[in-house]
């Protein structure tokens, strides 16, 4: 035995131990090295003592076992230096998240935790939910694929009531019910000092009442952002208490749904909510259609909606153009619009091609454009609007002088309207001219040259953003990555059953 302790180390622990002395901060193994095992690690773990460098360790992927994780738990009782473990994809049990977890408990250094499909079982999850009441450190932790059970998942969940540090936990694949659903909404939802941002319960076995208390918990609990539940036999019971919840809920900005079991009825209980919500950005879900029934009607609405609320929303922000060309608004609809623009500063073109808007919602935007003062240009080209409509415009530009061009061309209005729009408002008004940063027209003013090359450039940006994906401003001051928030063109996609089609999976929606 002594002579093993002096046996010069192999290649890679020389390397390793070379890296610790020129101070690097990460460290990582290469997946399946054949010189990695637990006597190595424990070799590593002790010349890791007093080691103040090294920030991020990278174990993924090799084969360790309990051994390994007792000789690195004693290097996180004294080491303050280390931000980041990842143990994925090992074989470690409880025994060796027991000692992990009574290293945690002293540990004040650790942000990151990944125990991505190992064999941590209930006693496992237990002993490391009690160092969690007492941790303040750890902001992620990954459970994803470890055989906790409903018993694990209770102790985690009873954890969460009083931890107020964790920002990310992932209990994807766990084997966990709705009873320890439930209990995990009922933490969040009480436990008003929790930072959690991001929970992931991804194929489990919650169904519609794991469902419906998840539900009951967005509508109290503002803090979470991102909530995954794909795989997981909700139905349309479910859909529907989710869906309410939105209507209230102001910080979720990502539910995934993807594989369960929601139908037509579904997808119109989401399409309802998010009329009023404009803060969720991302929808991701499986609608199934019986037979060979289509939801091409269902699916668009919901779009529509996701749309109105992104761009509605991008404009509360601080986002120049605000463009719901094709959505099918309605009058309704263009009264949120109206309300947005009266609250906006920022707001320089309005693009509402074809929206069917008939009189009383141009009625509706005309007294929010009287008021507003950073509105420059406005299409309203292919609606409804007749003369009656067209009159409150023409008023609201006779009260607004910064808006210096309407397009009007293609709504029903007498020949005589047209003839008063241009004599009245010094042809500001245009009938069939593109709006906004598609052309813009020549004037002898030169400030509203430059305001329109100004106008131009911020419409073209925000246009290029949308294009290639932008985070939400919001999430510059969290640790959750950015997001892609535009609408998916994925094409609607069929697979044919013996009894059902699978259809309509809409996945990035905003």
């Amino acid at each position: 035995m002594l002579w093993k302790r002096t046996a010069a180390p192999g290649p890679l622990l020389s390397k390793t131990l070379q890296q610790l002395a020129d101070g690097t901060e990460f460290i990582s193994f290469p997946e399946g090295t054949t010189e990695m095992n637990d006597e190595f690690v424990s070799a590593f773990t002790r010349a890791m003592v007093g080691n103040t460098s090294v920030t991020s360790l990278q174990l993924d992927r090799n084969g360790l076992g309990d051994p390994a994780a007792t000789a690195l738990a004693a290097t996180l009782a004294s080491n303050q230096s280390l931000k980041s473990l990842d143990l994925d994809f090992n074989r470690i049990g409880d025994a060796g998240m027991c000692s992990i977890s009574g290293a945690l408990k002293v540990n004040d250094s650790l942000h990151q935790l990944e125990m991505h499909r190992n064999n941590v079982g209930s006693y496992g999850a237990e002993q490391l939910a009690e160092a969690l009441r007492f941790n303040t450190s750890l902001r992620t932790l990954s459970l994803h694929g470890n055989p906790l059970g409903n018993d694990g998942a209770f102790s985690i969940a009873d954890a969460l009531g009083v931890n107020c540090s964790l920002r990310i936990l992932s209990l994807h694949s766990c084997g966990v019910g709705y009873s320890a659903a439930s209990r995990m909404a009922w933490s969040l939802e009480k436990n008003t000092g929790s930072a959690l941002q991001e929970l992931s319960f991804g194929e489990n076995c919650i169904g519609d009442a794991g469902a419906a208390q998840m539900a009951q918990m967005l509508k109290v609990n503002s803090k979470l952002h991102e909530l995954r539940l794909e795989s997981n036999k909700i139905g349309d019971v479910g859909a529907l208490q989710l869906a309410n919840a939105l209507e209230v809920n102001k910080g979720l900005r990502e539910l995934w749904l993807l594989e369960n079991c929601i139908t037509k009825e579904g997808i119109k209980h989401f399409s309802k909510a998010l009329r009023g919500n404009s803060t969720l950005t991302r929808l991701s879900i499986t609608a199934v259609a019986s037979g060979r029934a289509t939801m091409d009607e269902e699916i668009q609405d919901l779009r529509d909606h996701h749309k109105v609320g992104r761009a509605i929303k991008g404009a509360e922000e601080g986002n120049a153009c605000l463009d719901l060309a094709d959505v099918k608004l309605g009058d309704s609809g263009a009264v949120k619009v109206a309300e947005t623009i009266e609250k906006s500063h920022t707001l320089r073109g309005l693009n509402l091609e074809h929206c069917g808007i008939g009189n009383e919602g141009a009625a509706r935007l005309a007294k929010a454009l009287g008021t507003n003062a950073s509105v420059m240009e406005v299409s309203l080209a292919g609606n409804a609007i007749g003369d009656a409509g067209a009159q409150r415009l023409m008023d609201s530009l006779q009260q607004n002088q910064s808006i210096y061009d309407m397009d009007l061309g293609g709504n029903p209005l007498g020949g005589d309207m047209q003839q008063e729009l241009l004599d009245q408002t010094s042809s500001r008004v245009t009938f069939g001219r593109r709006p906004c940063h598609k052309s813009f027209r020549t004037s002898p003013n030169t400030d509203a040259k430059r305001q329109r090359s100004q106008w131009s450039t911020l419409c073209r940006q925000q246009s290029q953003g949308d294009e290639i994906g932008h985070s939400n401003p919001d999430e510059s001051d969290t640790d959750l990555d950015s997001e892609t928030d535009s609408l998916s063109d994925e094409a609607h996609h069929y697979v044919h059953g013996t009894t059902s089609i699978q259809g309509n999976i809409v996945r990035t929606l905003l």
